[in-house]
């Protein structure tokens, strides 16, 4: 009896024991299908939240009109922005977009007049250093919040360049590459010299830049091929030279911009570079008188091993279509950096070229103001009007993860690598936003033929320059 008792008993308790146990998945089964029920209920609340304050955006904004003023990057870009566009504005926001296609020859006046009159459009898009004075002059409203939103698409730095005096505004949409070193890669390899050039295409010290470059000039000289060509016939691609002088370690301005700072040790050792490759014959004589563009022919013809007068993909994609269209016969090409020194240190190079939106504040219309800025937001998210321009113009993409198509894998895999190397090591902080530039570059060119024909040694280049150069920053700055 005992036993049996201890069994009932037992059993009561086990049942006891099962009961509670399923009154708690019962409890633990209510509380998940609960909790389950309030996530998908506050998710249901936030995205109802969310189509709320885009029906409320698209109410703020329906029937805004945005003047749209620009000038065409290629052929086609005026339909691609008056309709393409402006349709998708209309049918995201509401926005009424109204542009204008202004030309290269009266645009640039036009728009100058037009912030001197108070009579600017809402967008404007045109190459920063047009932009910039209306920056510093106040006319330029800030961009901080579309430049945020948009960061999570662009390459790190790029909305820097449209940074001036703590104003976001200016948001580029692409970017003209600094001067790089273009290398006929055809013909490099035919005179066994393609081994000498560095294998990540970006590091190489001036010796090794040197070995490439003698190299190519003995194993070519009975084929009259020379390793580069130079040129101080104008201030044309002076920049080229300021970025070999930049790499090289020196400064060209002080940081406030009000006189001249160059390194004079250092940029001694970069003029040396060039003084060599003149002394060795590695370049064609009358580099003090050749222009800039008097290199083409030698160029397109194969016979240069490389060239600085290039801004990476641009001249690329400008030899594939000259080799399309049956000009030059054809070769490869790819895109190197700029040496420096001891090959360690990463390039630094000037870049002055890069296209992109200025929103005008005009009378202080926040609906209008806005609108603009979502037509900027609009652009840069759609791939589409970033893919056309790159493949159009040569320009490189602000846009990190874009992949452009130029008909050629070769080349896609380039303009990819050149828009990260530009992004990464192009500089737009001296020369155009300055008034005394185009003065200041007249100075260069007349130091550098000196130096080319050998009447002045690089210390006396130097001084000279720094002497005329500081001339007239300070002039400029006395006004």
């Amino acid at each position: 009896m005992k036993k049996n008792g201890k069994k009932l008993l037992a059993l009561m308790l086990a049942g006891v024991m099962l009961t509670a146990c399923g009154n708690k998945a019962e409890v633990a089964e209510t509380k998940d299908t609960t909790a389950a029920s309030g996530e998908e209920s506050q998710a249901a609340s936030d995205a109802a939240e969310k189509e709320t304050a885009a029906d409320t955006q698209q109410t703020d904004l329906e029937g805004a009109e945005v003047t749209f003023w620009y000038m065409p990057l290629y052929e086609g870009f005026d339909e691609k922005m008056s309709r393409d566009l402006a349709q998708e504005v209309k049918d995201k926001y509401g926005i009424i977009l109204n542009t204008e296609v202004l030309t290269w020859d009266a645009g640039p006046e036009k728009v100058t007049v037009a912030m001197a009159t108070g009579a600017t459009p809402d967008l404007y898009l045109d190459t920063y250093s047009r932009i910039a004075p209306a920056i510093g002059g106040g006319l330029a409203a800030d961009l901080s919040a579309t430049a945020e939103e948009l960061s999570p698409l662009l390459y790190d730095g790029v909305l820097d360049t449209g940074k001036l005096n703590g104003i976001q505004g200016y948001i580029p949409i692409n970017l003209s590459q600094g001067y790089n070193i273009t290398v006929n890669v055809s013909l490099a390899k035919e005179l066994g010299v393609y081994d000498l050039l560095p294998e990540d295409k970006i590091h190489w010290s001036y010796e090794e830049f040197l070995e490439f470059c003698r190299a190519a000039r003995e194993k070519g000289k009975e084929q009259n091929i020379y390793a580069t060509q130079l040129f101080a016939g104008s201030k044309s691609s002076d920049s080229v030279y300021y970025s070999f002088l930049m790499s090289g370690g020196s400064g060209i301005l002080n940081g406030e911009h009000t006189e001249m700072a160059v390194d004079e040790a250092k940029a001694a050792v970069t003029l040396d570079l060039f003084r060599t490759l003149i002394e060795e014959d590695l370049v064609p004589a009358g580099a003090a008188t050749t222009v800039d563009n008097d290199i083409r022919p030698n160029w397109y013809s194969q016979k240069l091993a490389c060239m600085f007068v290039s801004t990476g993909t641009g001249e690329a994609v400008n030899v594939k279509k000259q080799i399309d269209s049956g000009d030059i016969q054809p070769f490869d090409v790819d895109i190197y950096e700029i040496p420096t020194p001891d090959g360690k240190a990463d390039p630094h190079v000037m870049s002055w070229g890069s296209t992109g939106f200025t929103v005008f504040k005009n009378n202080g219309d926040e609906t209008k103001i806005e609108a603009a800025r979502k037509v900027i937001q609009t652009f840069l998210e759609n791939e589409v009007y970033s893919q056309e321009v790159c493949v159009q113009t040569g320009n490189s993409t602000v846009l990190k993860d874009l992949d452009v198509d130029y008909g050629d894998e070769v080349l896609n895999e380039q303009a990819k690598r050149a828009a990260a190397s530009t992004a990464a090591y192009a500089d737009s902080s001296i020369g155009v936003l300055e008034p005394w530039w185009s003065d200041f570059r007249e100075t260069f060119y007349v130091q550098l033929q000196s130096y080319f024909t050998g009447d002045k040694d690089a210390e006396d280049m130097i001084r000279d320059w720094k002497t005329s150069g500081d001339e007239v920053i300070a002039k400029t700055l006395q006004q």
